[in-house]
């Protein structure tokens, strides 16, 4: 019963995230192609690998189940929060600056899409342990860094790059800093 439970959410994640790719995040000639090629091939590893998993493995352990569930549960719900806070965004590599959000998850997480991504992978990774699961799980945090870095960059070069350097020093870029989190909710 259970595994099933997490094949529809992985299912909900996949539309989501398809959803998201298409018609949420604005294309713009800032991603190099080859580059966006190569993140939806292994976007598509993972999509493929953990679909084909759910359908044909069967001796799945408890444990992992478990906390693949947590993981894909915190990832839909992240993403979805994530998308009613930011309105509309550009896709990685962006040259262009828009509004800086600083409410919501943007508030917890500077990139809440790209730590939603990696949670989905790391559950799908922890779940099934295949090789290749793993390693574009690494391909793919390598790019949410990267892009997250030369989005920032852009930023930073931007007449909001000093509101954006207060936003740093409270808001982890992948992991929350909760020390700084529960001092900055104390004051409001």
């Amino acid at each position: 019963m259970l595994i099933y439970l997490g094949l529809a959410l992985y299912l909900g994640i996949v539309l989501s995230l398809l959803w998201g790719r298409f018609a949420f995040f604005k294309m713009n000639s800032g991603t190099p192609f080859w580059l966006a090629l190569s993140y939806d091939l292994a976007v598509g590893v993972q999509m493929v690998s953990t679909v084909y998993g759910f359908i044909v493995v069967t001796d799945v352990t408890k444990l992992p189940l478990y906390i693949c569930l947590v993981l894909y549960a915190f990832s839909l719900v992240l993403f979805w929060w994530s998308i009613v806070t930011a309105k509309s965004l550009d896709f990685a590599f962006s040259t262009s600056v828009g509004k800086i959000v600083t409410t919501g998850p943007f508030g917890v997480f500077r990139h809440p899409f790209y730590v939603s991504y990696i949670l989905a992978w790391l559950g799908s990774s922890l779940l099934f342990g295949w090789p290749w699961l793993w390693l574009s799980l690494a391909y793919l945090t390598g790019f949410y860094v990267m892009s997250a870095k030369r989005e920032e960059a852009v930023i930073l070069q931007s007449e909001q790059s000093e509101q954006y350097k207060l936003y740093q020093q409270q808001v982890g870029m992948f992991l929350p800093r909760i020390l700084k989190w529960k001092q900055s909710n104390l004051k409001h």
